[in-house]
């Protein structure tokens, strides 16, 4: 029998690391279903045996987000995982298209979820050999956005070699983003505008959440953009709190959501607890829907006193 997990059990800072197939596969995701993910991921490693499975909790899933989760919601993120397809592209040619779970069991008293991997795509995962990808579980599952999501671990491929640069056609960005369906053909964000609006400037929270930054350049075909080019800034995060679940979620709502600066979210941690914290964000929560908030990062700062 699984236990519930208790606070003490949450690692307060993993690293999570995959193939760099699965980085640049194509696939759709939503922002629920790439947290619970990364939760399973952490457990994986490519020598794990055939039919190995999987624990996440419920309550680290909560705390880690920030947001609560009803029973009725989980079931039906956990349905829709098992139908997700992923395809990727093999050395040697070959297409692979899997899914990322096979099954999922709902402990029953234990706040715990038991998965089954997809065996054909368990190896891609965990520290390999070479052509792997790294980033921290903490940064990556408090973005708000799952573009931002996913263009992390896209960005973090390049974090580690001297050219932090790339060009990727308008069309293969897409693809990744699971914004063009292959079968049909049809395309979220057809306008370059309302793909910059909804996909690039959302992922900006990047350049403050995490430990890389990035800018692009638009290539134009006469006055069409068809390609991107990307560079990348890696600057290692180094905090002195050794933060807790709780304050891991403060941190990224903080700094995602109530537009704080990084340190400010450090500076606010250190001068209150955890639940004076959720307090007064619930305050400027309540404000900021009267429409009485017109500059949300500057209010938040004053209201935790890290001006």
């Amino acid at each position: 029998m699984i236990s519930p997990m208790k606070n003490e059990d949450f690692d307060k800072s993993p690293i999570l690391a995959q193939s760099n197939i699965i980085t640049s596969a194509r696939y759709e995701l939503t922002k629920m279903e790439k947290n619970l993910l990364y939760l399973a991921m952490r457990e994986m490693k490519p020598t794990d045996l055939p039919g190995q499975l999987y624990y996440v909790s419920i309550t680290e899933l909560q705390h880690r987000t920030g947001d609560e989760i009803k029973y009725d919601r989980l079931r039906d993120v956990t349905k829709k995982m098992l139908g997700r397809v992923l395809e990727a592209d093999l050395p040697g040619g070959d297409l692979l298209q899997t899914h990322f779970f096979s099954s999922v069991r709902y402990l029953k008293g234990t706040g715990t979820l038991e998965i089954g991997v997809d065996p054909t795509i368990r190896p891609f995962y965990g520290y390999l050999k070479s052509h792997f990808t790294t980033f921290q579980l903490d940064l990556a599952i408090t973005l708000n956005s799952i573009y931002a999501k996913r263009l992390y671990e896209i960005f973090s491929m390049y974090k580690n070699l001297p050219d932090k640069s790339f060009r990727i056609s308008l069309a293969a960005i897409k693809l990744q983003l699971g914004l063009i369906d292959n079968a049909t053909g049809k395309e979220k964000y057809t306008l370059y505008a309302d793909f910059k609006a909804n996909v690039l400037k959302p992922a900006e929270e990047i350049n403050t959440a995490t430990d890389l930054a990035f800018t692009y350049r638009e290539i134009k075909r006469g006055r069409k953009v068809v390609e991107l080019e990307f560079t990348i800034i890696y600057t290692p995060k180094t905090t002195e709190i050794d933060y807790n679940e709780q304050e891991t979620a403060l941190f990224g709502r903080m700094v995602n959501e109530f537009k704080l600066r990084k340190d400010q979210a450090v500076l606010a941690i250190k001068a209150h607890g955890s639940a004076e914290i959720a307090k007064r964000l619930y305050q400027v929560q309540l404000r900021q829907k009267n429409g009485e908030i017109q500059n949300l990062g500057s209010y938040t700062a004053g209201i935790l006193g890290v001006k």
